[in-house]
């Protein structure tokens, strides 16, 4: 039965209308609600809506806004974040997870060309779904949504080579060079990058200078499909176009306007593009040949599970994070459907294959919300939460006093920590890090996890009652952060701060240090020592050398940061006033 695109439209918000009800209601997740209803109304349910290229294409601009949205939360700071480590997992996941699966269709007798195309759509996840779980759960920045989205990004710029790949590997072939759109492709970003730097911020004050609302709303929307436009000629796909400019855009000061304007459209096109992926589903060949497809999506989540988690854990994921990162990345993805029509159509794939792997991939999808909460769930199983341990350190800390509060537990802190402990000091180790923790702990240390830089933390460490806090963290702006809490709500401690160089002293005295030792200083002297005594340099000739340098760099230090003279460590009457204070 064929509609017109409106009445279609108007099929598909009804269907939405009664299936997500339906699907909060049993507790599931909204996408399921949008995919089963997409199901009934579509060609192989009811038969409602029997041609879907037309909904397909508007409903395309669901991942193109969600893309967009993404890209306007991170800025390119944000995104530097990321970090090659987390890149290097994402090249990492594509290459191993089709190359397990490619081992497994050429076992199973599938052409080479063909078992590289299922191999490639299968290695792909759902940037849709994931992203938009991350998102409204806030998790974007967290460690977990870094790693997420270093994957899902660096799948979305493989989208392109791999649809050239199906043009090679079927009948058709592909009129234009591979060697061509590689550079079409790169052209394209490096133009997006440069609009981006230096027209976009030029534009959107021109036009909030007319103040005129629609305009504005009008010249968002331009933006968007234009920047998904020019990615999609190059052979990208169109939402790579759409991020960039998400984040070109997130570094001026209309970001805010441009998320609100925009905010609608993607909730509507995403509905739109979950419908659709729900009318593709053929309820004949789920029937038919439904032990086949339970094979193929149990392999599919076992092999991507198992290559993620061994990828997460070889870069040092504790364990429920690797976990959580391979269990909510195992799922197909959206480009598989692409895929799999484009190698239908020229021979690429047999039609009856595409035909039993499309449900493969929108089951799969279908339970990715699922994934994604049973992997939050193992990962609180395996590292509680912080909130959980705070209430176990006021406890387990019970009556300490005069004690030092250590938070960080790397290398520097856990050194002094042994040497805290070989002198029968009392003391506290916090530290975020679940797997430094766990060190600490093999060592017979009190270490515990939680966020050093919080009041909360503070209070369940007794630090009242501390005589010294110990920031030996290594990232420099939470260690100012950290220092500056402290030197607020305790104004009595004494507070000694790991500096990364001697450019780092400056702020931490600022921000309340009593003294800041920068890590490369002792690392350089002592190497120091070792080179001049292997150049034959007599010992008391070098030590008089690295005390002359030393004494040189603490007057530096102190030129840096200086600080008034506090009274001897005899005279607390002056210390009582303030500890009662705080």
């Amino acid at each position: 039965m064929h509609h017109s695109v409106l009445f279609e439209l108007f099929l598909i918000l009804t269907a939405a209308i009664i299936a997500v009800p339906i699907a909060h209601k049993l507790r599931a997740n909204s996408i399921i609600g949008f995919l089963i209803g997409g199901f009934f109304i579509g060609p192989f349910g009811f038969g409602l809506i029997s041609e879907r290229e037309d909904i397909s294409t508007v409903a395309e601009l669901g991942v193109v806004f969600l893309l967009f949205m993404i890209g306007l939360e991170l800025s390119r700071d944000r995104l530097r974040v990321i970090g090659g480590r987390f890149a290097g997992l994402g090249v990492l996941q594509i290459l191993v997870s089709m190359a397990a699966l490619l081992g497994l269709l050429v076992v199973m007798e599938f052409p080479l060309p063909t078992a590289l195309v299922i191999a490639g759509a299968l290695a792909l996840s759902s940037t849709a779904i994931i992203l938009k779980q991350l998102s409204d759960d806030k998790q974007l920045n967290t460690r977990f949504g870094r790693a997420a989205l270093a994957i899902l990004l660096l799948q979305d710029v493989a989208v392109g080579p791999f649809l050239i790949m199906v043009q090679a590997a079927g009948d058709a072939g592909t009129e234009t060079s591979p060697w061509m759109s590689i550079l079409l492709g790169f052209g394209s970003v490096a133009l997006l990058l440069l609009v981006g730097r230096y027209v976009l911020p030029r534009l959107f004050r021109y036009i909030a200078s007319l103040k005129n609302p629609e305009l504005f709303a009008i010249g968002t929307l331009f933006v968007v499909l234009a920047a998904s436009t020019l990615t999609e000629v190059s052979g990208l796909s169109m939402a790579l176009g759409a991020f960039i400019a998400g984040v070109m855009l997130a570094e001026t000061e209309f970001r805010h306007q441009i998320e609100a304007d925009i905010s609608p459209f993607r909730g509507v096109f995403l509905s739109l593009f979950f419908m659709s992926v729900g009318m593709s589903v053929d309820a004949d060949v789920v029937y038919n040949e439904f032990g086949t497809i339970v094979m193929w999506l149990v392999l599919l989540l076992v092999i991507k599970t198992a290559v993620l988690f061994v990828l997460a854990r070889a870069i040092r994921f504790e364990t429920g994070l690797a976990i959580r990162v391979a269990m909510s990345l195992a799922a197909g993805g959206e480009f598989a459907f692409v895929m799999f029509a484009l190698a239908a159509q020229n021979g690429a794939v047999p039609l009856d294959m595409a035909a039993m792997l499309i449900p493969v991939v929108a089951i799969s999808m279908a339970l990715t919300p699922t994934l994604i909460s049973l992997g939050h769930k193992i990962e609180e199983k395996l590292h509680p939460k912080e909130e959980d341990q705070l209430g176990k350190i006021a406890e387990e800390s019970e009556g300490i006093h005069q004690h030092v509060l250590v938070i960080g537990s790397g290398r520097v802190g856990r050194v002094l920590a042994r040497l805290l402990k070989t002198r029968n000091i009392p003391f506290l180790v916090l530290d975020s890090d679940a797997q430094q923790v766990s060190r600490g702990r093999a060592e017979g240390l009190p270490v515990y996890f939680a966020d050093g830089s919080r009041p909360e933390t503070f209070r369940a460490a007794h630090t009242d009652e501390a005589k010294i806090a110990v920031v030996a963290m290594g990232n420099p702006h939470a260690t100012e952060k950290t220092v500056a809490l402290l030197r607020q709500h305790y104004p009595h401690l004494k507070i000694f701060a790991r500096a990364q160089d001697i450019t780092h002293i400056g702020p931490l005295s600022r921000h309340g240090a009593d003294a800041a030792i920068p890590e490369v200083l002792e690392t350089g002297l002592r190497l120091s020592d070792h080179v001049l005594a292997a150049c034959d340099v007599p010992q008391e000739d070098i030590d008089a050398e690295i005390a002359k340098f030393r004494r040189a760099d603490m007057l530096l230090m102190n030129e840096l940061a200086p600080r008034p003279q506090r009274k001897p460590s005899g005279s607390e009457s002056s210390d009582k006033p303030a500890k009662e204070k705080s």
